[in-house]
């Protein structure tokens, strides 16, 4: 990370404020790139005892090289999709999903699984964000990997833990030194959408996606909302809920960002403790933090 900070600095990659930034200086851009490097140390390590892991962390430095490229110099949408999908097949192939799936499936879990990264894109966008959200996110999993579904091996999250909390160190701060950048949002959200992989792809036990519900409504809604307005859901804006509380709402970046995680951790302990069948569990979870979400919506934007 000092070593990054220190070349980014040197080459000049850095977040310039516009109108759509919660920041108001300049701070160092794409130091999210520990997230690939992470996953780099934890392939030399394991890959030996994983051998068809090897498809995912060539998914993973796939779609963070292009997101590295985008940080430095603006990509348009057509040149990133195709990476990203191509990320996420060989994901998808690195876990058998064609294989032991219906066609209908393995499709739709494309989709999905394309959404929550670029979900985990459009969230990225105030100190601490992010990295503490995954936080929580890992540290969730290592509970399901190891007491929940007792399957083999933590150690694919356990270097997530360790980099968001290595991350989170220069980031979740009033004045961060560095942004997690393209690299690191849409890394994160791969790594997250293969940790998730990983226990439903081989448990069955789709539960586990309410993990990353507050940023599915927070981000489902206002897709929703953009739409209605008939705007270009591409293109950078400053409406999502948790944009609202930090610019018109005035609130500090790391309460907002603290109260994401606490709630999403709340969440996943609602999951992980109670023996609600997947239905009862999504409309236990959904409907609360739904209205939550549109009071407070139409309390910073008039939401109509």
């Amino acid at each position: 990370m000092l070593l990054y900070i220190f070349i980014a600095k040197r080459f000049n990659i850095v977040d310039v404020p516009n109108l759509r930034s919660s920041h108001n200086h300049i701070i160092v851009r794409g130091a999210g790139i520990v997230f690939p490097f992470s996953l780099i140390a934890y392939t030399i390590t394991f890959s030996q005892y994983y051998p068809h892991f090897i498809y995912v962390f060539a998914g993973a430095m796939l779609i963070s090289f292009i997101s590295f490229v985008d940080d430095i110099k603006s990509l348009p949408v057509y040149v990133r999709l195709p990476i990203h999908i191509i990320s996420v097949l060989m994901l998808m192939h690195g876990f058998s999903v064609f294989e032991n799936w219906p066609i209908w499936v393995s499709v739709s879990l494309l989709f999905i699984m394309l959404g929550i990264i670029n979900a985990y894109n459009f969230m990225d966008g105030i100190n601490g964000m992010t990295a503490l959200y995954s936080l929580i996110s890992f540290c969730s999993f290592w509970y399901v990997i190891k007491y929940t579904e007792h399957m083999e091996s933590t150690a694919f999250v356990n270097y997530g833990i360790v980099s968001c909390l290595v991350f989170l160190f220069f980031n979740f701060r009033k004045r961060a030194i560095c942004f997690l950048g393209d690299v690191g949002s849409i890394g994160l959200g791969f790594w997250t959408v293969a940790a998730l992989g990983y226990i439903i792809f081989l448990q069955h036990h789709f539960e586990y996606i309410l993990f990353l519900s507050v940023y599915g409504i927070d981000t489902g809604y206002t897709i929703l909302e953009r739409l209605k307005k008939r705007e270009n859901i591409f293109n950078p804006h400053r409406q999502h809920l948790y944009q609202r509380l930090a610019n018109e709402g005035k609130h500090s970046h790391l309460v907002i960002a603290t109260i994401y995680a606490a709630v999403q951790l709340l969440v996943n302990s609602i999951v992980v403790f109670t023996d609600w069948n997947i239905i009862i569990t999504t409309l236990v979870i959904i409907t609360p933090l739904s209205i939550v979400y549109f009071l407070l919506k139409r309390k910073y934007l008039c939401f109509s």
